[in-house]
């Protein structure tokens, strides 16, 4: 491990709070038969607590993706297991929603639309959903633009109809894939702040893949380090600097300490 490795610590638990989280036990995983085959992931370990904001981080093609779809349910596994509070992982369930970083929205339905339809899909009751849909649109600010559609509206307005339509289902789990990659540097830092106010507000499990060593640092509670091909976790680091904005400004140097560290993991995993 290089020196900035050595001050951030070796693989750190996830922090003990009441409650299941999500566990990823002996997970990997290829692609293609034969001798066309390619592991993609090799041998996962991964406890993530309740309530914790956990960033998968890693060089483009490490698996990250691939992982956390296993999480999710969209990828079959193969070999090792996936479980959370409700038990294995085998297909998708509303336990798990997922955002990707394409927003993925109707376009032709209207953001309230949006909102709705995976509420509708599940049964829950129209006065229940339109209450719902609400509250969830005042909640990222678009209940302005409810009536819009996704081309109506700007990327990042798109990727906050997203995270609403993801919340509708009131899943235990948000899984999150390079949500705000397509995004200019200053919407990107509003949605950051905006998700870090949502996820504090709701208390759910937040799993989120980037390559981004700033955002990785600035959003989460853990941060996994993943190798290069075949993805496994490298190391597990802590990150506090997803509180108040004005404790992130009072520690700046911290955080550019982290941030340096962890490029240097980065590196090293790229290179390996």
């Amino acid at each position: 491990m290089t020196a900035g490795a050595d001050r951030i610590g070796e693989t750190e638990p996830a922090p003990a709070r009441a409650g299941a989280g999500l566990r990823v036990q002996g997970l990997s995983h290829s692609f293609g038969a034969g001798a066309q085959s390619i592991l993609a992931l090799s041998d996962v370990d991964l406890d993530i607590a309740p309530g914790e904001f956990h960033c998968l981080l890693g060089p483009s093609g490490c698996g990250k993706s691939t992982l956390l779809y296993l999480m999710g349910g969209f990828i079959p596994v193969q070999r090792g297991s996936v479980e959370t509070a409700r038990g294995p992982v085998r297909r998708p369930g509303p336990d798990r929603g997922i955002v990707f970083q394409n927003f993925a929205l109707f376009p032709w339905k209207t953001v309230r639309q949006n909102v709705l339809y995976g509420m509708a899909n599940l049964g829950v009751p129209k006065a229940e959903r339109e209450a719902r849909a609400s509250d969830l649109l005042a909640m990222v600010k678009l209940d302005k633009f409810a009536d819009h559609y996704p081309s109506q509206l700007s990327g990042g307005m798109q990727q906050r109809a997203a995270i609403a339509r993801t919340l509708a289902i009131e899943p235990d789990i948000l899984l999150m894939d390079e949500p705000f990659g397509a995004l200019d540097a200053q919407t990107r830092s509003i949605m950051q702040e905006e998700l870090l106010a949502i996820w504090q507000r709701t208390g759910k499990i937040v799993v989120f893949v980037t390559h981004d060593v700033h955002e990785a640092v600035l959003l989460g509670d853990r941060i996994s380090v993943m190798s290069a091909r075949p993805g496994r976790i490298a190391t597990t680091v802590t990150s506090d600097f997803n509180s108040e904005r004005d404790a992130r400004v009072k520690r700046a140097s911290e955080f550019a300490r982290k941030v340096l560290d962890l490029s240097g993991l980065m590196h090293e995993q790229t290179l390996t």
